[in-house]
Order: structure tokens, then sequence, then C-alpha cells
């Protein structure tokens, strides 16, 4: 299937062959400076990492580059939120799960639930009820 990020389906913007590819990549390029300082400089200037970008942050090993990456994080997440705490409203869209964890009701396991997947009505529902609570930022 095609990689394309754009999709609405799970099955197009999730690609193995796109995933492998940035892996390959990012440690390809894990200590190439020149390519993380440009990244950097991206992110500085507000313009959105591609997902490869970020993978290539994320594997850098280099302790002084790491240390930028913190702190420019830090400002960043400082700029666009403020010195505040942001809460997320979670929202299951079901109870199925193919997990084991033992401290979560909703494992694979437990025979002893009714197990519920919510429509698109429902979904819609919940989202109003939450957003007329004052919730803003949904974690899915």
């Amino acid at each position: 299937m095609k990689y394309d990020p754009k999709s609405a389906y799970a099955e197009e913007f999730i690609n193995d062959e796109e995933i492998r590819n940035c892996l390959e990549y990012s440690e390809k390029n894990k200590h190439n400076v020149e390519l993380i300082d440009s990244i950097l400089e991206k992110a500085r200037q507000r313009k959105g990492l591609s997902h490869k970008e970020a993978l290539v942050l994320l594997d850098c090993d280099i302790e002084e580059k790491n240390q930028e990456i913190f702190a420019l994080a830090e400002q960043i997440k400082k700029d666009f939120y403020g010195n505040r705490i942001v809460m997320f409203a979670p929202l299951y869209l079901s109870n199925y799960c193919v997990n084991g964890c033992l401290y979560c009701p909703y494992h694979a396991k437990n025979k002893h639930i009714a197990r519920k997947k919510l429509t698109q009505d429902e979904i819609r529902r919940e989202v109003i009820a939450l957003q007329d609570m004052g919730h803003k930022r949904l974690a899915l």
C-alpha cells in the first residue's frame, strides 16, 4: 500500500516501509551535525518538523546536541503554553484490549467486563460533553 501521511486511513499513513526507511535514515544521520543543526534551526523558526526530522533528533546521541535539543524543546513549550501544566481529558473509544497489563481492568484476560466500542454518534456526544465541561484537549 502507498504511504500517504494525509490519509484518514491508518493503513495508508502507518506504513511499514516508511517506518523502516525512517529508522534507517535516522540511524544513518544521528551523528550528522550539519543536518541536526538545520533541523534545530527549522524548529527554532517554529516551522514544524516532519516525522523523519523528529526521529533524527530522537536518535541523536551527541550529548552537546541533546542538551541543545532539550533546551529548545523547553523554550518552545514555554512559548506555546507558558509556565503551566496542560491537562488532557481521556476519552476511551472502546474497552477492548489485546494486552495483559495487570493494573488495568481492560486487559484482555479480564472476562468479567462487558466490552463496548463507541459508535460515531456516541463519540460525538462524548466530545461535546467534554467540551461543555471546559476541556480543550483530549487523549484518545
